[in-house]
């Protein structure tokens, strides 16, 4: 059986990605084989791609961290996998008609859930979960700054702090972006090229706020870590255009800041199965409540990918890109 995936053969470029046709390999012990139904793109795709992302891929490889599939053949001893659903989340290989992964890697779909919704909901949300619940453990009335909001993670993360009952402030480039989170129930919009410390302050009394969630590296840039109240909380989620800042130990030591790193996939990986499993039922629990229910998404055929995907890496992406297979048609 054969199959087409996009490859990766030098960092750099996404234009640079080639469609590739393939045999179907065999499987290794506690693999699973899946046809691939729709693709979910994250901009964490883009930095693996251009080779500025923690995570190094070795060259070749196929890009792609989220989708979801159904289970065509197993050799898990398990022959009840066949034919069911479920999210693939891994580190590469999801932008592919087929893709074998550990069944580790799989989190199989317990009840009727949208296809859609399956490949796009789980890896933003995840890291807005970690953010927020297992790292920041917000409160009610915890006031948080949160950059980069409109994105996919941006809007996960600012829908899970207002269900927390948090004090919600974003910062976004333009007002395009900045309508939309007013749609979805932020009331305090800050853009980038406003002052943003006195913004803060004023809507704050001059407390500066609790935590502040840095999706985008917006340190680099602007001193929104002067946003910060004493104690309170800077929580790094990733970088744009690779805009890495160092922090001064002393400024950490005066406002007795607590600083955290959120790699939300790993920590996932590196959690016990129990405490694995209650996360998952955590944040599926939360989407059945319509808290991280994706609700701007944009369904694009496999050929347009590299095309969606340049999109994210320019920030004129609004809501969820999902890519289709040949598969989702015959399903």
């Amino acid at each position: 059986m054969y199959y087409k995936n996009y490859i990766c053969l030098n960092l750099g470029k996404i234009e640079d990605l080639r469609i590739k046709k393939n045999k179907s390999p065999k499987l290794s012990n506690n693999e699973v084989r899946l046809k691939v139904l729709a693709i979910g793109l994250n901009y964490i795709d883009t930095l693996m791609i251009k080779g500025d992302y923690q995570y190094k891929n070795t060259i070749p490889f196929v890009p792609g961290t989220e989708a979801c599939g159904i289970i065509i053949e197993e050799n898990c001893s398990n022959s009840k996998l066949l034919n069911k659903k479920a999210i693939i989340f891994s580190k590469g290989g999801c932008f592919s008609e087929e893709i074998v992964v550990n069944f580790s890697q799989l989190i199989l779909l317990k009840k009727k859930f949208s296809i859609f919704e399956a490949a796009s909901f789980f890896s933003s949300s995840l890291t807005a979960y970690i953010a927020l619940k297992e790292s920041a453990d917000v409160k009610k009335n915890n006031s948080i700054l949160i950059t980069g909001a409109s994105g996919s993670v941006g809007q996960a993360s600012v829908k899970l702090a207002l269900y927390l009952n948090a004090k919600v402030i974003c910062i976004v480039s333009n007002k395009r972006k900045a309508r939309l989170l007013e749609k979805i129930g932020v009331e305090k919009v800050i853009l980038i090229k406003d002052d943003i410390k006195k913004k803060v302050m004023a809507i704050t009394n001059n407390r500066g706020v609790d935590i502040i969630l840095d999706i985008n590296g917006l340190l680099k840039e602007k001193n929104i870590l002067s946003c910060l109240s004493w104690n309170g909380k800077y929580l790094i989620v990733g970088f744009t255009n690779n805009n890495i800042s160092a922090i001064k130990t002393n400024y950490i030591l005066i406002k007795s800041i607590k600083i955290f790193g959120i790699r939300a996939g790993e920590y996932l990986r590196r959690s016990t199965s129990v405490r694995r499993e209650k996360i998952i039922n955590a944040i599926f629990s939360l989407h059945d409540k319509e808290v991280f229910k994706v609700k701007t998404y944009s369904i694009k055929p496999f050929n347009r990918l590299i095309y969606e995907l340049k999109k994210i890496r320019d920030r004129k992406s609004i809501g969820k890109i999902i890519i289709k297979t040949k598969h989702l048609d015959n399903t």
